[in-house]
């Protein structure tokens, strides 16, 4: 999927102030309307959701990742879009900028039960 970087961070910052004490965040994949819901949960402040267009091909999927190592990749990318590869519910993500290969971010989702 294609995302643009501001909106992507700026959403799962929010949802960080969510996500509890293992710092998880969910990213619920919907290719036919072409978005991505951002969402986290917190038995001490509620929950949280939003969602991100974009660029989206492949199949639906619900993974979850670690708020701060997403951000760690996102943040060294330069570029104003990113490309975000999720190769199942526990594969690896790949975050690159759009049209630059010099950068690549691997980062792996939480199992979950």
């Amino acid at each position: 999927m294609v995302l643009n970087k501001e909106d992507f961070v700026n959403q799962i910052k929010s949802a960080s102030l969510f996500s509890g004490k293992v710092s998880e965040i969910k990213l619920k994949v919907d290719s036919n309307k072409k978005e991505v819901n951002v969402l986290s949960q917190s038995i001490d402040l509620g929950d949280y959701e939003s969602s991100l267009g974009g660029k989206i091909k492949g199949e639906d999927l619900t993974v979850s990742f670690n708020h701060k190592f997403l951000l760690d990749g996102l943040l060294n990318i330069k570029s104003s879009e990113i490309v975000f590869d999720l190769h199942g519910d526990s594969g690896p993500g790949v975050l690159r900028p759009v049209g630059d290969d010099s950068y690549l971010y691997v980062v792996m989702p939480i199992k979950s039960n």
